[in-house]
């Protein structure tokens, strides 16, 4: 570009010299007029210009200018007129905008030879005129300056595209060379103006680069010289003369050129040092005086010369290398300028290159010499004008500058942890100046190094810099003021904001860093805010608290730590006019001590002045959670305190905490204690005749409009928070081990019992909020007492109480006792009484005056778990009996009160129900103590109970349990009331979901014989009709979804779903499918009530007299009918019923239990055997072929009879009793299923002719129940066939049904002999004929052994564990062999010791060899329908050595569906402690205390004297069912029962009875498959067996008659057959052994048929 524009200078092309040098565009240059901050500084050029008209104005041709003067041009003319022409052009040039310079150049080579020879000589003055020499000499670079000033016009570039490059480069060369032969200072002056233009900024240098530059380094230090000397005289104000002062500027500028560009070629230490002299020169300053007063003044005053330093450093830098030396002063000139606006910002752009580059650590530590070096010498003094500033002062400001503001500047900011740990120290340094410019910098540079992401990474030490800068300037702090409120908006057009303002930012910053890492805490922050304690806004001194608080820097321990966390009270909180979050923070931050482990230096910090005022303040807070933090000052004072007095001061500031004063609570508004002068009586002054209110009034919370709502009170919190410290210290002094120190605090127990009572004073306080009364009753409620009589708190850790395990050493520290009167005890007393008279006439209290629902049910719901603590109130006799009855009485006025129905909602009176009837179980635990009258009431209440069906079940659920327990632990008012409860069960026998509860409950009742011996007719009825109506629930409800599923069968999935499905919402979406496993639940709950309706029929019918059985007969067979489910035949379940009932129409209850359960045929040596088969029974007559005994077998599906005969003599007795008879009935019989040709039937004769009798029907079961037949008398009877159809399996019309729904039970002789022997159904007549099967048919006989090995009774199994103290392992309870006293008692209770080795019938899978494998002996119980063995753990053998003994035992009680575990480990019992696959349902028992008392509570009982006046009372153990997930949940205990341990045994048993059966009924279920096959009990599988036998008989029969070719009817046994017995004989008188006497029965009944 270069070589362009000297060639469009040129204009034309001439010869030699002339040619034009190049212009000087290219560059900026460094005028001398330049304003500062002008917008044509170019900062990377290193030169700036100012902005002039020159170029506004029209280019001049040179030459022809030149042309007008007269002799410029001739090279003949006298030297002296030349040059007198060419000043006179100079003069004209200046300030034109010049173009054709090379032609004028031309002109002019004479003259320029002349002035300076050649490039191989100059001319010696000798030979010239010495005048005119030195001013062509001067005119020459005078012409050059103006070259230099208006050589650049515009559009020049177009005009000289055709000069050549070479005449170019000839050009430059001679005018460099003229420039370069300045010498004189006046030369030099004129010289250094066209340097810059005529070299293109130094790019086209002629000759030797390091010449140039030394050239350049002289003019520079010649120009200084002559701009600042070193004895200048001149005023600060004056600035350097003009020539100089240019000459200086351009000067710079050209220097600043050449090491730009030939840096590499130059010595570095030269560029070193001028530029270090430089920098050194621009920092010198002299004193000056003004009045008297010295001080310093700059002796470099132009800011252009300031600039061209500053440039020529940024040169460097730029293209080279700074040494050093040159660093010290170039960063010291760099920072004094940094308030020069025209070096501002190019300071700036240094500063940023050497903080982004190798020179950044070397710049840094540059800064800190300089800061360290202080105010010394001229430093000290302030600079002229600039009365608060000093030279030192100015370097610090510009430095913190520097780094403030220049270090985040650029694309990427600066390096962090470079910044952090290089520029703080520097900070540090010039905050210690204390200069508020400095510190307005510093203070926001702080805030934005805390505020940055990448703070964390900062170094502990670079935290420790930072704070202390904070520390040494906090003084500027303290002595400043506010002036705009911190967090405020600031305006444009305000002031801004101060120092303290700043100072509190940076601080907030810090902090919020500190909060927020996981460094450690540095204790100059912790000191720093005691210094500004005074004077920290609530905003900061919130946040430094919260540090505080969350470092935990404040620790007991430490120095002065107690006086500081006082003086920081009064500071913070005690001071209200504090924000509350400041007054919050503070009071978290005290409660440190308290919360950290114990330290002597504690000792009695509960009775520091502020503390007690802290505490005495707590009734004024509202704020929740400063109230927190009081009450964990409280609680830990309540706890730690040793001094009686200090404490009684603090319980009195929290419970006047506890109370609202301006609340007065509602009672009971007809019912209020009041003595003679109407003044209240207090609790503990109500005499023991306690009454009930009239008309007791239960309310919803916030219902009545008199009533205000207790959380509109600001105190709610308060009191609420307070009542839960009180109760949290009473349970820590109650039931906890802590100790401080090795101190103990026995002597604490008279202040734990003021705590009580104050407690107590709450709860009757008319202050008190209901909610706070709740609070404090839940806590009371768990107070228990152990065997021992020492009172603890259980622990809220489950959601029933019930749950607790509670070790009765827990509490050993505290020595308290249950004790009727409220006698004061001092310290030196070991036994401490409880006021637990008082406590209960506080209950009493509530249940006479409160009108709230809530807190009755809290009443209800803890007293049915604090009542089962029997030792509790085992002191108090009278106090418990009168409440008890108070609570009978209660309890039924206030549930069925009708003003009591309107009041509460249906759901609350549902759920209220609950509670209170399961108080009313509770109550049965002082049975003792009940009179008559009240066990009966309290019976009659719960039978009125299961009436509450409107609302959720579970009111009459639990009155069922109740029931349930009740017929155990209340007998004997329990037989007295039992029938109103059987009118009020056929009542509710429609709500389904009691179906399961109602039916268990009824077969309770029948494996209690006692219950119902006094039972009459009607009571039967009810029990009968009862399981009738849920089977015919039960049937109908199969019948629809039958029904609906066969309708729906074809209809597209959608009908399907609305049709079929019952959960179909109104929506008209169809819900998602219940899962498998419910839907199993929901089949195995359906089966099993119908298995246990079943039950229910079959046990209280084989319990009923014979007399009673004929009675109820019809009512039973024709609710079976009316409630079958098929529609064509009788359903297997009814046959299996109607079969009892037939066959055991004539047998005692006794009769039955004495039956055995198996058939055992006897060994008789050879005998004949025959099989007769008549409808469900089959009759076997076992014969010896050569004695006379026989043994005569009936079977049945539910059961069978075995008994030995002299059979020749009974054939014989009968047939002679036949003879003396003078009439024989009529010999038809109705067809038997087995003949195949009509018989004629017997038992058709008149009844007068008969010498059976017929069951009268005078009186008929009344409709109680659908199905049931009325009572009016009926005179029609049913076909005499009805009961043969029935045992066919055939259905009787339901017009026959209602028309004559008697049936004709006729008993009587047999119409032949042999059906004396074998007829099934003994003395029933209008029956079919028995048929014989086959003789030795393979098929019968082995379906006969099935049969024979098949139970009469259901069997069922149970294991039985014993869990003992901390036991927890499968091994060490399979290992067991004993057990304790109260095992072994609940053991006996359960069933029968019985010898194994003696057993005949079901064992269990036991080995009954007599090798006692499994023990010898086991655990059997059974009634009329059922038989349990039990796999007993404890009487098994199992050592430790026989690995076989306890896989034996495991593989026995593994396979049980169901175990009983005596659990008294002191833990829960885990479900899958003993796993196995058939394990589904656990009835665990525990001691309700959680542990049998250990021989160390033994002994203490045995030597404290309340052994003399306390007697035990029964114990109380806890049952509770486990089931496995995969099945629901069935029986009494699914909730936990608390029975006594007389009680117990029967509970469980009947329990485990129920669960097995349902086990059986699921397993069955899910191995068919929904919808798959019904449960078969052992009854119904029998006849099953029975029905095969037919179907063998019937198809063999078939076989032989077609074999034989005998026509239908006829067929005889073979001769082969008949010979079995012997010779033939005609009279049966005449046989001689068993077999004769069998073979004419036969013959007999062959004859007859």
């Amino acid at each position: 570009m270069g070589s362009a524009s000297l060639a469009a200078a040129t204009h034309t092309q001439s010869p030699g010299i002339g040619h034009s040098p190049a212009s000087i565009g290219e560059g900026t240059r460094l005028q001398a007029n330049s304003v500062p901050g002008s917008e044509s500084a170019d900062h990377g050029s290193s030169t700036f210009s100012e902005t002039q008209s020159i170029d506004r104005l029209a280019p001049v041709d040179s030459v022809a200018l030149a042309e007008g003067h007269t002799g410029l041009a001739d090279q003949d003319a006298a030297i002296g007129d030349r040059l007198d022409a060419l000043g006179v052009l100079v003069s004209e040039l200046k300030g034109q905008p010049l173009t054709n310079l090379g032609g004028l150049w031309c002109m002019l080579e004479g003259i320029v030879k002349f002035a300076f020879g050649n490039s191989s000589g100059v001319n010696k003055p000798s030979e010239l005129d010495l005048a005119h020499h030195q001013r062509a000499r001067r005119l020459i670079l005078s012409l050059l300056a103006v070259f230099a000033e208006g050589g650049q016009a515009d559009g020049e570039q177009a005009e000289t595209s055709h000069i050549d490059a070479e005449d170019v480069q000839k050009m430059r060369a001679s005018i460099l060379w003229v420039i370069g032969s300045a010498c004189s200072w006046e030369e030099v002056e004129l010289a250094v103006q066209s340097a810059a233009w005529a070299s293109s900024d130094a790019k086209h240098l002629s000759g030797d680069t390091v010449q140039w530059f030394e050239r350049a380094r002289s003019w520079v230090e010649l120009a200084v010289d002559h701009c600042y000397p070193e004895n200048m005289t001149r005023e600060p104000s004056e600035g350097p003369p003009p020539g100089p002062h240019e000459a200086l500027t351009e000067s710079l500028a050209f220097l600043a050129c050449i090491i730009s560009t030939d840096y590499p070629v130059l010595d570095p230490t030269a560029v070193s040092e001028i530029v270090s002299s430089l920098c050194e020169m621009t920092a010198r300053a002299r004193l000056v005086s003004e009045n008297g007063l010295e001080e310093v003044a700059w002796i470099w005053t132009e800011p252009v010369h300031l600039y061209g330093v500053i440039n020529l450093l940024n040169t460097v830098i730029t293209y080279g290398a700074l040494s050093q030396n040159a660093l010290l002063p170039g960063i010291t000139m760099l920072c004094t300028t940094a308030n020069v606006p025209l070096c501002k910002e190019l300071c700036c752009d240094i500063i940023y290159t050497m903080f982004t580059s190798c020179y950044m650590r070397d710049a840094l530590l540059t800064m800190n010499y300089v800061m360290r070096r202080g105010n010394t010498g001229l430093n000290s003094k302030s600079i002229y004008k600039m009365p608060a500033m000093t030279p030192y002062q100015a370097a610090v400001n510009g430095m913190v500058y520097y780094i403030t503001q220049i270090m985040d500047t650029g694309p990427t900011g600066f390096q962090f942890s470079l910044r952090t740990g290089n520029c703080l120290p520097v900070l540090g340094e010039a905050a210690l100046g204390m200069h508020p410019e400095v510190l307005s910098m510093v203070f926001p540079y702080l805030c934005k190094v805390a505020n940055d992401d990448r703070v964390d990474s900062m170094l502990p030490d670079d935290w420790t810099v930072l704070i202390a800068i904070l520390e040494n300037t906090v003084e500027c702090r303290l002595s400043d003021k506010y002036e705009v409120e911190p967090g405020s908006e600031i305006d444009e057009e305000d002031e801004p904001p101060t120092l303290a303002y700043l100072y509190d930012g940076a601080l907030q910053a810090i902090v919020s860093v500190f909060r927020r890492s996981s460094q450690p805490t540095p204790t100059s922050l912790v000191n720093l805010l005691f210094k500004m304690r005074n004077v920290l806004s609530d905003e900061l001194a919130q946040s430094m608290l919260q540090f505080i608080d969350a470092r935990g820097s404040l620790r007991p321990g430490s120095s002065n730590w107690l006086e500081s966390l006082e003086e920081m009270m009064h500071l913070y909180y005690f001071d209200r006019s504090r924000s509350t979050l400041l007054r919050r923070q503070m009071a978290r931050l005290c409660t440190r001590p308290f919360t950290e482990a114990f330290d002597v230096s504690l000792k009695g910090i509960e009775r520091k002045p502020f503390i007690i005022a802290v505490l005495e303040q707590l009734h004024l807070e509202e704020d929740e959670k400063i109230i927190d933090s009081v009450l964990e000052i409280l609680y830990m004072s309540l706890r730690w305190t040793k001094d009686s007095k200090t404490f009684h001061n603090i319980l009195e500031f929290a419970l006047r905490a506890a109370i609202e004063p301006e609340y007065v609570r509602q009672i009971q508004p007809d019912y209020m204690y009041q003595d003679d002068n109407g003044d209240m009586v207090l609790p503990e002054q109500l005499s023991l005749n306690m009454q009930m209110p009239t008309h007791p009034i239960l309310l919803l919370g916030g219902e009545s409009a008199a009533m205000v709502d207790e959380k509109s009170y600001s105190s709610w919190a308060r009191i609420t928070l307070t009542i839960n410290c009180l109760l949290k210290v009473v349970e820590w002094r109650m039931s906890s081990n802590d100790t401080l120190g090795d101190e103990t605090y026995d002597h604490l127990s008279v202040d734990t019992i003021s705590l009580v009572n104050g407690l107590l004073d709450l709860l009757v306080s008319k202050h008190t909020f209901p909610s706070a009364q709740r609070n404090i009753l839940l806590g009371f409620l768990r107070f228990h007492a152990d065997a021992n009589m020492r009172v603890y708190m259980l622990l809220p850790d489950h959601d029933t109480l019930l749950e607790q395990r509670v070790s009765l050493h827990e509490n050993a520290r505290m020595r308290l006792v249950v004790q009727s009167d409220d006698a004061v005890v001092n310290n030196t007393v070991d036994w401490v009484p409880f006021p637990i008279a008082r406590y209960i006439r506080v209950l009493v209290y509530l249940f006479q005056t409160n009108i709230d629902i809530e807190t009755y049910n809290v009443l209800c719901r803890g007293l049915m778990v604090q009542l089962t603590n029997t030792h509790l109130f085992s002191t108090c006799k009278e106090e418990v009996t009168a409440f008890l009855r108070y609570l009978i009485n209660y309890m039924r006025v206030a549930n069925y009160d009708q003003e009591t129905r309107t009041r509460i909602s249906s759901v609350e009176k549902n759920r209220t129900a609950t509670y209170t009837y399961g108080l009313q179980v509770s109550c049965m635990h002082y049975k003792g103590w009940i009179k008559r009258d009240q066990q009966d009431l309290l019976i009659s209440t719960l039978g009125d109970g299961l009436m509450m069906t409107s609302g959720a079940p579970e009111a009459p659920q639990i009155c069922l349990h109740a029931l349930g327990v009740a017929m155990l632990e209340l007998h004997g008012a329990m037989v007295r009331m039992l029938p109103s409860i059987l009118q009020n069960l056929v009542r509710i026998y429609s709500a389904a979901q009691l179906s399961v509860h109602l039916l268990e409950f009824v077969s309770s009742i029948s494996r209690n014989q006692g219950l119902y011996t006094n039972f009459r007719k009607g009571d039967y009825q009810v029990l009968f009709a009862v399981a009738i109506n849920y089977i015919r629930f039960h049937n109908n409800q199969r019948r629809r979804e039958t029904s609906l599923s066969t309708n729906t069968a074809g209809a597209r999935p959608a009908d399907v779903g609305e049709k079929s499905d019952p959960r179909r919402q109104s929506t008209g979406a169809i819900p998602a499918s219940p899962s498998e496993k419910q839907l199993l639940n929901d089949v195995a709950l359906s089966q099993y009530v119908l298995v246990m309706a079943y039950q229910v029929i079959d046990v209280y019918f084989l319990s009923l007299t014979p007399a009673l059985k004929a009675e109820m007969f019809d009512s039973i067979i024709v609710g079976l009918l009316q409630s079958n489910y098929s529609r064509s035949n009788l359903d297997e379940v009814n046959e299996v019923c109607l079969d009892m009932v037939l066959q055991n129409h004539s047998r005692s209850s006794e009769d039955i239990l004495g039956l055995s359960d198996v058939t055992v045929q006897e060994d008789f040596g050879p005998v004949v055997e025959r099989h007769w088969i008549q409808h469900n029974g089959i009759v076997t007559i076992r014969a010896q072929k050569e004695g006379l005994m026989a043994q005569i077998i009936e079977r049945s599906c539910s059961g069978a009879t075995s008994r030995i005969v002299d059979l020749p003599a009974e054939v014989s007795r009968k047939y002679v009793e036949r003879a003396e008879r003078t009439e024989r009935p009529p010999t038809s019989l109705p067809a038997s299923p087995l003949s195949d040709s009509p018989v004629s039937a017997f038992g058709s004769m008149s009844q007068s002719a008969s010498r059976g009798r017929s069951i009268g029907r005078n009186r008929r079961l009344h409709s109680m129940a659908p199905g049931l037949p009325s009572l009016h008398h009926e005179p029609d009877m049913l076909p005499h066939d009805s009961i043969a159809r029935l045992l066919r399996g055939e259905l009787l019309s339901q017009s026959d049904l209602s028309r004559a729904p008697r049936f004709p039970m006729r008993f009587g002789a047999a119409p032949c002999l042999a059906l004396e022997f074998i007829n099934a159904y003994q003395g029933l007549q209008n029956l079919d004929v028995p048929v014989m099967l086959p003789p030795n048919f393979e098929a019968v006989a082995r379906s006969l052994r099935i049969f024979d090995n098949t139970a009469m009774v259901d069997t069922h199994k149970v294991s039985v564990a014993y869990v003992g103290p901390g036991q927890t392992t499968e091994r060490e309870i399979l290992l067991n062999q004993q057990g304790s006293p109260a095992y072994w008692n609940f053991l006996r209770g359960m069933g029968h010791i019985r010898r194994l080795g003696q057993m005949k019938d079901f064992s269990a899978g036991l080995d009954t060899s007599g090798q006692d494998s499994d023990g010898r002996y086991t655990l059997g119980w059974r009634d009329l329908i059922a038989k349990l063995i039990f796999h007993v753990g404890t009487l098994m053998p199992a050592r430790e050595d026989k690995q076989e003994q306890i896989v034996r035992k495991k593989a026995h009680m593994g396979n049980d569906f169901v175990h009983i575990v005596f659990n008294e480990s002191g833990r829960d019992y885990e479900f899958d402690t003993i796993p196995s696959q058939f394990n589904f349902v656990q009835i665990i028992v525990t001691p309700v205390d959680g542990q049998v008392p250990t021989p160390e509570d033994e002994a203490l009982w045995l030597r404290s004297d309340l052994s003399k006046v306390n007697a035990r009372m029964d114990q109380l153990y806890k049952v509770k069912t486990q089931i496995n997930p995969d099945i629901p949940f069935v029986g009494p205990a699914a909730e936990p029962k608390v029975l006594t341990l007389t009680a117990l045994p029967g509970f469980v048993r009947s329990v485990a009875i129920h669960a097995v059966v349902f086990s059986q009924v699921y397993t069955s279920c899910k191995s068919a498959g929904i919808g798959g096959a019904e449960y078969v009990s052992l009854w119904r599988a029998r006849l099953q067996i029975i029905k095969r036998v037919r179907a063998h008989a019937q198809k063999e029969r078939t076989k032989r008659l077609n074999a034989l070719g005998s026509q239908p009817g006829s067929l005889s046994e073979s001769s082969a057959d008949m010979a079995e017995f012997g010779e033939p004989i005609s009279d049966p008188t005449m046989a001689t052994t068993a077999a004769q006497a069998l073979g004419y029965l036969v013959r007999d009944l062959e004859s007859f048929v």
